[in-house]
Parts: C-alpha cells; structure tokens; sequence
C-alpha cells in the first residue's frame, strides 16, 4: 500500500497557526521520504505549544507561510491515501489553512492511525500514543 502520513504542530490553539509539518511517504511498504517543513504563521506563539513541540518564533522567522509552501506539499495531498495519528486534529488544522487562504481542497482519502490501532492490538499494547505504536511496529 502506497501512502503518507503527516503531522502538524501549531503555534497556538487556533488551527490556522500551523509551524511545522512532517511528511513521511510510504511505498510498496517501505519508507521512501521522511520531510520536515518550518512553517511560519504569522501569528504569536503560546509559551505553552511550545512546551509541547519545542518551535519557537525564531525558528520559523525565515520559513514559508502555509501558502507558500502548499505548491511544495499538494502533491501528497492529491489523489493519494493520507494517514495522521490522532488525525482528527492534524486534517483540521490542513482544512482550516486552505479555508483562510483560500486554497481549493484536494481529493484525497484519508486515516487515523490511533483508530487503527484500537482496532487492530486491543490486547497487544498498554496505550495508542504514537511512540508506543512505533516501538510495537518497529
């Protein structure tokens, strides 16, 4: 199965402040990209995301806005299979940035793998954190 998987990580709690996204594409099964992408979103950081992600204002200062790089980053969002961890926030934040730039959305199909994972390993893990999946999966 073809697909990628991606993460965002936000300046603060609105989902439009998007500072950082990960791109990882999977192909035949086997990891063939692994990208990272500073995103500067023109809006203040809450000490507290940064706590969690550890992005600051400096880092992004020179980076692209989310528009900026949606030419870059289209292509994995276009006629191919998506998959994020906890997905709910990650497609929220992606659909919040092309509503307020105006970007047409994308087909494509879309999973979460923490759904999967409680389906799938109910007896075989002690959570569905992300590290806890990756270290089951190796």
């Amino acid at each position: 199965m073809d697909f990628y998987t991606i993460d965002f990580e936000t300046a603060n709690s609105l989902m439009t402040s998007a500072c950082s996204i990960g791109i990882v594409g999977v192909k035949n099964n086997k990891k063939i990209f692994s990208k990272h992408y500073y995103i500067n979103p023109k809006q203040p950081f809450d000490p507290f995301n940064i706590t969690i992600h550890h992005i600051d204002e400096a880092m992004v200062e020179d980076a692209l806005t989310f528009l900026e790089l949606w030419d870059t980053i289209k292509e994995y969002f276009t006629n191919t299979v998506v998959f994020a961890h906890n997905s709910m926030f990650d497609f929220n934040v992606l659909n919040s940035l092309l509503e307020y730039y105006n970007i047409d959305k994308p087909t494509f199909k879309f999973g979460c793998t923490v759904k999967l994972a409680r389906k799938l390993w109910t007896d075989e893990l002690t959570n569905y954190r992300l590290n806890t999946v990756a270290s089951y999966l190796e």
